[in-house]
């Protein structure tokens, strides 16, 4: 009996002072026991006849709404002897209310043998038992009057007993259990970690993707899998196993069926990409964003670690961290976001969407509660769109912003692997990719700072990263209140300032798809003259403090601006070649010129 849980064990040590035990809670589902050495699963009222029965009971009925009195164990000459013709075969219908009280009292009151009634649902409203209180009145009788009774055979005194089982939703009447200290509520919790233990050793044995693994590789799955759904009823564990024995869930491993059966089916991105990807991976991000050439160089090696999933590798699988994760620092305009938007077009395709979160929108005091306050699949905060997307690349940008709560929520998904909302549901990180961002002007200002930048080695780089890491492991201590470094430390890449000849390609970058936008729409080739080029990459390109955002803006106020007003005012047929051959700053701000070719 060493080996129940905690429930159980509270209801078997109370069996000799209590007449009377109510179970709410987790009871529908099923509970593991151990019969003859094989693992099986009963419904609560037969889970809590073995109890009984192993406890010396002689006679257990249960009454039920509308079908009466069943037999569940126990000789029936002693259960007739003791309580007249209850279980007789003539039987058409459940007794009546008087009839139903007699045989209670005689099963309470009996000198016979031990014996327990389990009420099962009979506190919700039916028939005439509700229609008045006389049925709760004599069975609240009953329970004070009982006493404890030595028979032959037993080692102390026990209760003949009355066991109700109902939900939540139909409680017993207050003015019945308070202060009634011969009543006994027991809270029925869903499987505990050594009761999904049991089940799933018992469930996963013969499993052909569990047997093919080594002793070591199985205990490490079985324990992230036993983690990972400590909020399943034994139901959904049975569900869930029978779910991947048939391969009606095609996964590689357990841990990844259960976000297959929690969230349904989902494309897992780190599987569909071919590896090829990944390896070209630094070079499609180079040609994306320009002048980060040793920040993406660092990135491609965690997401090399990320894609086969060796990022963890210091930690058991017991620990289930989001599959890949990085932190992207630096000042504003140094290609942070492009960098993410080319990672999700490289990952999930320029069809895929990414889950931004500004955490600027999370300062004040009340912002933990809003982040937490809601995940259903409706409803379109972060949590919500991870539960219905559990294999996604989750953007936490401008972290330095967030309150102290939201970082501490943050730091749970990144430790972790998942958050549990207010109402309970279990959001699930594990497969993501979580990026974070910092702008180092809010916690680290004098660390790369933008203008003129001279070229650097790796090793000057390596440097320069560490140093920064460092200040902002100790900002988010100073100002959080909790130690950052372990996430910080190996993880955060700095992005350095924007160079003059970074610079010049990102312009370029910016005018090629402006063009491209004007032809698309349009249909009009628009050129420009080698003196406009010079002009516009001369002004977009000085004072380079906030990076591509300085120049993304001047770009706009010279050369985007001015060129709309021409296109609007002058009337240009399809396909006709334009070339911008004079631009000018007037009083009246910039002015170009248009010249068909």
């Amino acid at each position: 009996m060493s080996n129940l849980p905690k429930w159980s064990m509270e209801f078997v040590r109370f069996l000799s002072v209590t007449p009377q035990f109510s179970f709410t809670g987790n009871i529908l589902d099923v509970y593991p026991v151990d019969l003859d050495g094989i693992i099986t699963t009963l419904r609560l009222k037969d889970y809590i006849r073995t109890i009984l029965v192993r406890e010396g009971y002689d006679i257990i009925l249960t009454f039920e709404p509308f079908v009466g009195f069943s037999h569940m164990h126990g000789d029936p000459d002693t259960i007739h002897a003791v309580l007249g013709d209850v279980l007789s075969a003539e039987k058409t219908e459940s007794p009546s209310l008087e009839r139903t009280i007699e045989i209670i009292r005689k099963s309470v009151e009996n000198r016979t043998a031990y014996s327990a009634i389990i009420l099962n649902q009979v506190s919700r409203p039916w028939d005439e038992f509700v229609s008045s209180d006389t049925f709760l009145y004599h069975l609240f009788s009953l329970c004070q009057d009982a006493e404890p009774r030595l028979l032959a055979g037993s080692s102390y005194p026990r209760f003949n007993l009355i066991i109700w089982i109902h939900s939540r939703d139909a409680p017993l009447p207050s003015w019945y259990i308070h202060d009634n200290t011969k009543f006994r509520e027991i809270i029925v919790p869903k499987p505990n970690f050594h009761s999904r233990r049991v089940l799933l050793e018992s469930l996963t044995k013969n499993l052909p993707l569990f047997e093919s693994l080594g002793d070591n590789e199985k205990e490490e799955s079985l324990s992230l899998l036993i983690k990972k759904t400590h909020n399943f009823q034994a139901n959904e564990l049975i569900s869930l196993i029978s779910l991947v024995r048939r391969d009606v869930i095609s996964v590689s491993d357990l841990p990844e069926a259960v976000v297959q059966y929690t969230c349904g089916p989902s494309e897992n991105f780190w599987k569909t990409v071919h590896n090829k990807l990944v390896e070209g991976a630094e070079e499609f991000l180079n040609n994306r964003v320009f002048g980060q050439t040793h920040a993406i160089k660092r990135i491609c090696s965690l997401l090399s670690q990320s894609y086969l999933g060796l990022t963890h590798t210091i930690h058991s699988q017991k620990y289930s961290q989001p599959r890949g994760f990085f932190i992207l620092a630096g000042h504003e305009g140094v290609g942070k976001t492009a960098l993410i938007h080319a990672l999700k077009d490289l990952l999930l395709g320029t069809a895929g969407d990414l889950i931004m979160v500004n955490m600027s929108d999370y300062q004040d005091n009340d912002a933990g509660k809003h982040f937490l306050v809601n995940a259903s699949i409706e409803n379109g905060s972060v949590l919500a769109k991870v539960r219905r997307n559990p294999y996604s690349i989750v953007v936490f940008d401008n972290i330095e912003s967030a309150s102290r709560k939201v970082m501490h929520l943050l730091n749970l998904i990144i430790r972790e692997g998942e958050l549990q909302t207010e109402d309970g549901t279990i959001i699930d990180f594990s497969g993501c990719l979580v990026i974070c961002t910092i702008r180092l002007h809010g916690c680290c200002p004098d660390a790369y700072k933008q203008g003129k930048v001279t070229e650097e080695t790796i090793k000057e780089y390596q440097t320069k990263e560490q140093m920064a890491s460092e200040i902002i492991a100790q900002f988010f201590e100073e100002h959080m209140s909790f130690d950052f470094s372990q996430l910080v430390r190996g993880n955060t890449i700095i992005f350095r300032g924007i160079k003059d000849k970074a610079a010049k390609r990102i312009l370029d970058s910016m005018l090629n798809d402006v063009l491209k936008k004007i032809y698309a729409k349009y249909h009009l080739m628009v050129t420009l003259s080698p003196e406009v080029r010079t002009n516009v990459e001369n002004y977009c390109c000085q004072n380079l403090f906030r990076g591509g955002i300085s120049i993304n803006q001047r770009l706009e106020e010279m050369l985007v601006s001015p060129l709309s007003k021409q296109l609007i005012e002058e009337r240009f047929e399809p396909n006709e070649k334009v070339i911008i051959s004079h631009i000018s700053d007037s009083e009246s701000g910039w002015e170009v010129t248009l010249s068909r070719v």
